[in-house]
């Protein structure tokens, strides 16, 4: 039954009703006011709820994220700004997904599979950690280890957290953060302790057959490329950019259309924009094949494909660059092949690498992968395209400029 008089009492029944694991908040330190171990295993009994936010008291609602809460994540953008062009980018989404406005940015709600979650994770080299992976601009908070503020806790200022998107009746949208938008190679830290990274058993699937350039695709070519489309469908509304995206990384992942023009896809982009239309909202074929044209060339990782473990991987299988002979130091050599590999997969563009995160891979510390770094750059290997920020932990941008070789 609703208490007008206490909103937040009535607001932290409701979360505890979604099977989420509520905390209460001292929300002059944005820290649990209650020792919140357990309830990262097991949400609170409803009779704590009560108590923890019965009348008189001055409680803040936080949420842990993970298993405990059926898999809730969010995304933390610190400003307003690095919300927007998300919202640009993914409009569907932006539309759909639980949004909270906070004094001075947003927090993006979702369900994140822990699958999702362990490959960014494992990108970073950090498979086992839990706790909030951070951003350039902010926070991917999801499989357990952190926690956040919900409606309507007052901030300190005197703000109050409210639902710019509300919350559906029924399940949050499931996305994979990174396919979405919400993580990407600026996230380069977990804000826990850190192991060394294990090496990882990829998944290599042989999707296709034919050697054939599009046009004149084979009928193993063709049934691959069914398949991906088949695969990548949307479920329901709000879906169609991701999916789109998902789309392009299993095509990618067919080797015949690995390298095509993205003209020549469009009969495959048609047909899984015909099967979709029953459930997305958008009608007109243009705006899907406007996501596919901008999704085609952002595509680094085809499907099944894990983005730091296969680059970790080629580096050890792969001959050493010519460049890298000229140093004595084993790990300093691995660290050239890194740099060139991480070129490669991004492209044109210039790629993220940390100091603590090339140390962690080495197994070496932090300060020796800096001067390592250092030296790179002094030798041209390296050009510094933008340097990293310790306090905001932005990891440092680099160009390998060396010979590809």
């Amino acid at each position: 039954m609703a208490n007008p008089a206490n909103p937040i009492l009535d607001a932290a029944l409701s979360y505890h009703e979604r099977g989420w694991s509520i905390l209460p908040m001292k929300m002059a330190e944005k820290k649990p006011a209650v020792r919140w171990k357990r309830y990262q295993s097991e949400p609170a009994r409803k009779r704590s709820v009560r108590r923890w936010f019965g009348d008189g008291k001055q409680h803040g609602i936080g949420v842990i994220f993970g298993e405990v809460s059926r898999q809730l994540g969010s995304r933390d953008f610190d400003a307003a700004e690095g919300y927007e062009q998300w919202a640009t980018e993914f409009p569907d989404l932006a539309e759909v997904l639980p949004t909270v406005k906070t004094r001075r940015g947003f927090h993006v709600y979702f369900v994140a599979s822990p699958r999702s979650i362990r490959n960014i994770r494992e990108a970073l080299g950090k498979p086992d950690l839990t706790g909030a992976i951070q951003c350039e601009d902010g926070e991917l908070r999801a499989g357990g280890g952190c926690y956040s503020v919900l409606p309507p806790s007052m901030h300190p200022s005197g703000s109050v957290y409210e639902w710019a998107i509300p919350l559906p009746d029924g399940s949050l949208p499931e996305i994979d953060p990174h396919d979405c938008g919400l993580w990407g190679p600026t996230a380069m830290s977990v804000t826990e302790s850190t192991e060394r990274p294990r090496a990882l058993h990829m998944r290599t699937e042989a999707i296709g057959g034919g050697s054939k350039s599009v046009g004149g695709e084979s009928p193993d070519v063709e049934a691959a490329a069914e398949a991906a489309i088949l695969g990548s469908l949307p479920l329901g509304p709000g879906q169609r950019h991701q999916q789109v995206f998902d789309l392009a990384r299993a095509l990618k992942a067919i080797p015949a259309l690995a390298d095509a023009p993205v003209n020549e896809l469009k009969t495959y982009v048609r047909r899984w924009h015909e099967l979709a239309q029953p459930v997305i909202r958008t009608q007109a074929f243009e705006e899907t094949w406007i996501d596919f044209l901008k999704g085609w060339p952002r595509v680094m990782f085809p499907k099944g494909a894990e983005p730091m473990a296969n680059i970790v991987e080629r580096v050890l299988s792969l001959p050493l660059p010519a460049v890298a002979e000229q140093y004595e130091q084993d790990k300093l050599r691995s660290l050239v092949s890194l740099c060139r590999e991480l070129q490669r997969a991004t492209g044109d563009g210039p790629f993220y690498l940390a100091c603590r995160t090339a140390g962690q891979l080495l197994d070496v510390d932090h300060n020796t992968a800096n001067r390592w770094l250092y030296l790179l750059r002094d030798d041209r290997v390296l050009v510094e395209v933008k340097k990293g920020n310790a306090k905001s932990r932005k990891a440092s941008r680099y160009r390998y400029v060396a010979a590809m070789d």
